[in-house]
Order: C-alpha cells, then structure tokens, then sequence
C-alpha cells in the first residue's frame, strides 16, 4: 500500500494498493534494478515468462521489479475500489507517479539502472524518463509511443463506444468483452501474419481468442486504462514539442518500433527518436503490434548490447 495517491486531475485515489513481483537480486551498491511496469491488461504475472537467461532481460544480473499499473484489476482499480466512492480518471502519469512510490518508498532504491515497457508499458516508460529525469541510466520503451495519434485515438474510442453501447443496452459482460477482444484480435497482428498462422481451416482456433475473458479485468477496468492512454502526450509541459521535450531527457533512450504496428502508430516514437538521437531497433517483419515477441532473439541481443553500454 502506498496510501492516498494524489492525481494529476487533483483528486485523490484513497488507500492506494499497486501490485509488484520482483526477480534477481539487488547488487551490494544498488545499481542494477530495472522497472517493467506491466502492457494494456496486462498483469505482472503475465511479463514473467519475458525473464530469464533465454529471454527478454536476463534477471541473472538484474534486479527486476515489475508493476502492475492502476487500473489492471491487481492494483487499485474500478474493480477493487470503494463502493461508496467512484473511480476517478487517471493518467499515465498516475500509473507513473505509483510506481515512483514503489520504488522509493517501499522498495527503498533511491536510482534506476532501467525502465523497459511495452506498448501501454511504453507509454510509462516515456512518461517516466520525463517525469523523473534523474531517477534511471537507461529507458527501453518497445511497440511505443510518446504520445497517442489521432489514428490511436479511433481506436480507443472505438472500444470506449463498444463498452458505452454495450452498458447502455444492457449486454452481458462477455459479451462486450468478446467485441472487444476481436477487435484486438485484428489488430495485433498484420492480415499476412494472420492469414498465414491461422488459415481458413484453423479460424475457429483464433476464433477461441474472442471468448477469452479475465475475472478482475472488467469493462470498468478497460475503460479506465483506455481513457489514460487517450491523453498520453510526454509533451504536455513542454511546449507541445518534442524539440522542448528532449531538453528534459537525461537517460539513454533505445526505442524499439514495429513497422507493420496497426495498433499503436510508431511514427512519433520514431520522430522523438530522432530528436533525442536515440538508438532504434525498427522491425520489419509481419507480426505487427507483437513484433518484439517474433524476434526476441534479435531484440534480446540488443537489449543486453544497450545494457552493457558504458
């Protein structure tokens, strides 16, 4: 528990409770802790099959903490909150400034060696280089994005009118979820890739996809995440730009896009890695949104080479 959160909006989130698993140990002086803060829906359960040797980050010689955002049905969400007061609207920056107090306060770590994060996980990591600019060395933001465009934006409000249409009709919950995750569905992936690994004869193995629904991630809890990726923009306060944006940044910055993303636009982490002359790994290949996890090798080996820069 990390008590009343005060929000961006200046309402406050009362008894604050953010989930976290941590794996690998903490070095003798403190300097190898890495914050993977958790992807749209996702939980911190989920992230786990990305440590190990033979993934993603190697938590033989890190420390990772990963955290579940506010809003994902672990932490303080419309799902777990008080029934006398309703759930306000967060940010990024909320997900962001909860997962500060982690850190430094129950955690007791005082500096980040790393923040790594994909897609709504990106977003915290951008948010957090801008946020606390002395607090980490290092920034991988991968399927990212620094700020949300109006092609995102359809998108989000696409799901916000299902889940409104849906509530306002009276539908069963699964049953707005099932629209939900068919959107996801076709979204994810490039239409090559999804033609490619389920054919006509193996639809009805994606089609099981559809049906797939979490007991503590609710509409309430799609809402919310939705309606804080909506406004992300880390050039809020700074003038609009990512001109004025950079002159904040102090940790290296290795941004990871896909090409093929249809789900969240990669040209202004693409643009914001040009100006703050950021190493970049574009993939190319047919996986769209999940394209780090069709090349894991490939981005393993780049991960860890960013990692052992001095």
């Amino acid at each position: 528990m990390i008590g009343d959160l005060k929000l961006q909006s200046g309402k406050i989130l009362n008894d604050c409770k953010i989930g976290y698993r941590t794996f690998g140990s903490l070095n003798q002086e403190r300097t190898n802790a890495i914050l993977y803060p958790t992807w749209f829906a996702g939980v911190s359960k989920d992230v786990v099959g990305l440590l190990g040797a033979d993934k993603l980050i190697d938590t033989t010689h890190y420390f990772i903490i990963i955290v579940d955002a506010l809003g994902n049905g672990v932490s303080t969400s419309p799902t777990n909150y008080s029934d006398e007061i309703p759930f306000p609207e967060i940010t990024i920056r909320d997900m962001v400034e909860s997962e500060y107090k982690v850190v430094k306060n129950i955690l007791g770590i005082d500096h980040l060696f790393a923040v790594i994060g994909g897609s709504m996980g990106s977003m915290q990591v951008f948010e957090f280089v801008a946020a606390y600019p002395d607090f980490m060395d290092k920034a991988i933001p991968y399927s990212s994005s620094p700020k949300v465009t109006s092609n995102d934006k359809i998108i989000f409000s696409l799901m916000k009118e299902i889940i409104l249409s849906g509530k306002k009709y009276e539908e069963p919950e699964n049953e707005i979820l099932k629209k939900l995750n068919i959107i996801i569905q076709l979204l994810a992936r490039t239409p090559a890739n999804i033609n490619k690994n389920y054919p006509d004869e193996k639809f009805s193995e994606l089609a099981k996809k559809f049906e797939r629904t979490s007991p503590i991630f609710t509409t309430a809890c799609y809402l919310t995440q939705i309606d804080a990726m909506f406004t992300h923009d880390i050039t809020r306060n700074f003038n609009s730009t990512f001109e004025e944006t950079a002159k904040r940044i102090k940790a290296k910055l290795f941004i990871i896009v896909s090409e093929t993303d249809l789900l969240l636009n990669p040209k202004p982490a693409l643009d914001f890695a040009a100006v703050t002359k950021a190493k970049t790994l574009l993939l190319k290949n047919d996986c769209g949104h999940l394209a780090i996890g069709c090349e894991l090798d490939l981005c393993r080996t780049e991960i860890q080479k960013f990692l052992d820069e001095k």
